[in-house]
């Protein structure tokens, strides 16, 4: 069951260009969350934005009642948040949408992210880690700069390789181009995707080739944020039929081989 309130700003600072960390008190929100679900965040006391904004739970700590988001300033309603200073209240409303199904416990898993689709990925080595998974992470970003959350999937002992699209770390190329030149996501239990959709594309096909099953975390513009809207519908396969699932609600985490990608 989802909560509303009015959280207190722990932290606020930039990670990168554009992109900041924010810590929010929330005990019930931060009891209740599982990897790849989202809150929706009211950016503003006014009208101006009048649509909150989703965004996915980073991390987690469930005994200090903490919850960790990473986001990218994007347009008004995430500039508003990044001017949040601490001490400040923020209105959430979570956690939402259907999160990552976990392995069993020890499971051989890989985790491909790109750019700022990394942030919903560490609550979920987060979890994996807990259950002493072997997690290798195949991370992409433009540059060395705006690489995200490297240092946290290493602190949690997952194998971390690394792609950048001018090279200025690690292999120089995509996280799919990367993925080919490795074997180890071949026999994994999982592959949990978050990124650019054509990232997430190529790896599902990639996926489904190899006989691996996959899932992606998708995101879309959204309205209301509990599937009553539909602003944020995607086509899904199901029993060999084409039909429409609200990625709030019934997402935003979905089977790889169910996206029909456009």
């Amino acid at each position: 069951m989802s909560k509303v309130m009015d959280a207190k700003v722990m932290a606020v600072f930039t990670v990168a260009p554009d992109t900041y960390y924010m810590e929010l008190e929330a005990p019930e929100i931060a009891r209740l969350a599982v990897p790849g679900q989202f809150v929706h965040v009211r950016s503003s006391d006014s009208q101006d934005p009048l649509l909150r904004r989703p965004i996915s739970i980073h991390m987690v700590s469930r005994p200090k009642g903490v919850l960790a988001l990473l986001f990218r300033v994007v347009g008004k309603g995430t500039e508003l948040l990044a001017q949040k200073k601490t001490g400040d209240r923020v209105n959430i409303m979570g956690p939402l949408g259907r999160g990552f199904t976990l392995p069993l416990p020890g499971s051989r898993v890989a985790v491909a992210a790109g750019g700022i689709g990394a942030a919903p990925m560490v609550f979920l080595v987060q979890e994996l880690a807990n259950m002493k998974c072997q997690v290798t992470v195949y991370l992409g970003a433009r540059d060395k700069k705006s690489l995200l959350c490297d240092g946290q999937f290493v602190q949690m002992e997952a194998e971390v390789v690394i792609a950048t699209d001018d090279g200025s770390m690690g292999f120089k190329g995509t996280v799919p181009e990367l993925m080919r030149r490795h074997s180890d996501w071949r026999r994994t239990a999982m592959t949990y995707m978050c990124g650019p959709k054509g990232m997430m594309k190529e790896i599902s096909a990639m996926l489904a080739e190899a006989d691996v099953p996959g899932e992606v975390s998708l995101e879309e513009n959204m309205g209301c944020g509990v599937g009553a809207c539909l602003s944020c519908a995607v086509k899904i396969t199901h029993h060999g039929q084409v039909t429409n699932k609200r990625v709030c609600a019934d997402g935003p985490v979905f089977p790889s081989w169910q996206v029909v990608w456009e």
